[in-house]
């Protein structure tokens, strides 16, 4: 009985494995599904790292292209200098100017479609050593969206004409003109946009492209001005340039192109954070030397104004080109547009005057007064020298850059009673100078300052 009893508890007793039931599969599953899921999730993951590196670096290379003109090498060191006026994206010294020969390089060009009278051109800004003949056989090589060659085609000589009012009477060796380029097919210059053109000589190699700046002509351009900020020579405070751009945005300048190095580290730091809630538009255009020859301070100026001019002739109304130390005093009105309107002739002015001229003086701070904390623009001010006309003038781009084609530009003086350029410098010890009240004459123009965000938010900083 015994025997039969361990037989039956063998019999009747559990297998040693119990078969897998429908709930140990599904959850078994599930952990595959999971395990799956977590594996695309992490190659997605991977994936989505890896390509967004990849268009940074491409969206990186083509902003370097469009201001240098060529591809960062891949050793290039891109991180900032530490100091004064370093740039966020690049450290080494930009090749602004393309060479073209020995005696002739290329700053920028222009897609000039010449309001629609005439074929349209491609304007370079050239500067040429005046020594020198302009090479006769020169031609190029335009690159058109959607075309995967460039176009050849033929380039003419044509010197900016002066402005009358106020420029440099020193003959300088260096000449500045312009290469106005057509591509031979006709078709093409009608039909498509050029981006980037090359120059040849003979048959030599092509230059370094240049990228060709698009005409943004559907853009209004009523009330709206604009300073082009000229490069500075020593290193400069942040105080200096938030005060200069403070200034202008309270007389009702939106816009800043900014050649430099000029912008401190803070000072692009506080624009960038906060320009939007201003309402100020900026951006930085290096300028270097050019290659080959050096570039006088007048030169330098020429440059950059035909360069300002064409830039803006779409976008902005009014154009300054200014130094650091310049600031334009309005004694009757509160902003620049309200200045131009109240001129003789009123609202005549925007049909025909393509310059305004101002009455610049030289007015020089006593060292004495300097307080660290307080704004330049209150302190005890002394004067040196009398009223003269320095050159300083509201331009106006769409006007001028029409008269390339059209007749003289007609010019207006502004009276001193009306509005003066003062120009800021520190007194030395031999000046001879008279005392006058504080500057900006109307006080409302300091305290508007103390008031603006861009000033605060540099106190806090």
């Amino acid at each position: 009985m015994q025997s039969l009893s361990e037989k039956s508890k063998c019999h009747y007793s559990q297998p040693l494995h119990d078969p897998i039931t429908p709930r140990q599969v599904d959850g078994t599953m599930r952990k595959y599904q999971q395990l799956a899921l977590t594996i695309v999730t992490v190659v997605s993951l991977v994936a989505f790292l890896f390509y967004k590196h990849e268009y940074e670096r491409l969206r990186y290379t083509l902003e370097y292209l469009d201001t240098f003109g060529k591809a960062p090498s891949e050793a290039e060191d891109i991180r900032p200098h530490c100091g004064y006026n370093t740039h966020h994206k690049v450290s080494t010294a930009p090749t602004d100017w393309v060479q073209v020969t020995s005696d002739l390089e290329v700053y920028s060009s222009f897609w000039d479609n010449q309001n629609g009278i005439g074929d349209p051109k491609i304007r370079s800004i050239a500067a040429v050593r005046k020594t020198t003949e302009s090479p006769s056989d020169l031609s190029c090589l335009i690159w058109f969206d959607y075309e995967g060659t460039p176009a050849p085609g033929t380039c003419s000589v044509e010197f900016a004409s002066e402005r009358v009012h106020g420029h440099n009477t020193v003959e300088e060796d260096i000449g500045v003109l312009y290469l106005l380029c057509t591509a031979d097919s006709k078709k093409l210059m009608l039909s498509k946009t050029p981006y980037m053109i090359q120059f040849k000589v003979g048959s030599s190699e092509p230059s370094q492209p240049v990228f060709v700046h698009e005409s943004e002509s559907l853009k209004s351009v009523i009330n709206k001005s604009a300073v082009c900020l000229l490069p500075v020579e020593n290193p400069i405070s942040t105080l200096k340039v938030i005060e200069f751009i403070s200034f202008y945005n309270i007389i009702g300048i939106d816009k800043f192109t900014i050649y430099g190095p000029v912008l401190t580290p803070l000072a692009r730091y506080l624009l960038d954070k906060y320009s939007d809630e201003i309402g100020i538009e900026f951006e930085e255009k290096l300028f270097s030397s050019s290659q080959t020859f050096k570039l006088t301070r007048p030169v330098v100026k020429r440059v950059i104004e035909l360069d300002c001019i064409y830039r803006h002739r779409d976008t902005q109304e009014n154009v300054l080109i200014l130094d650091l130390d310049q600031y334009v005093i309005l004694e009757l009105k509160a902003t620049l547009q309200e200045t131009l309107l109240a001129l003789k002739g009123g609202s005549q002015y925007h049909r025909d005057v393509a310059a305004f001229h101002f009455t610049t003086q030289k007015v020089c701070l006593d060292m004495q007064h300097m307080k660290k904390g307080t704004l330049r623009l209150s302190q005890q001010v002394h004067t040196v020298g009398s009223m003269k006309e320095m050159g300083v003038a509201v331009l106006r781009p769409h006007l001028l850059t029409a008269s390339a084609i059209g007749g003289p530009p007609n010019n207006q003086h502004i009276s001193a009673a009306t509005a003066v350029i003062h120009q800021y410098s520190v007194c030395s010890s031999t000046d001879n100078h008279n005392e006058r009240r504080h500057l900006p004459t109307q006080k409302k123009f300091v305290d508007k300052l103390e008031k603006s965000l861009l000033y605060r938010k540099w106190i806090i900083n």
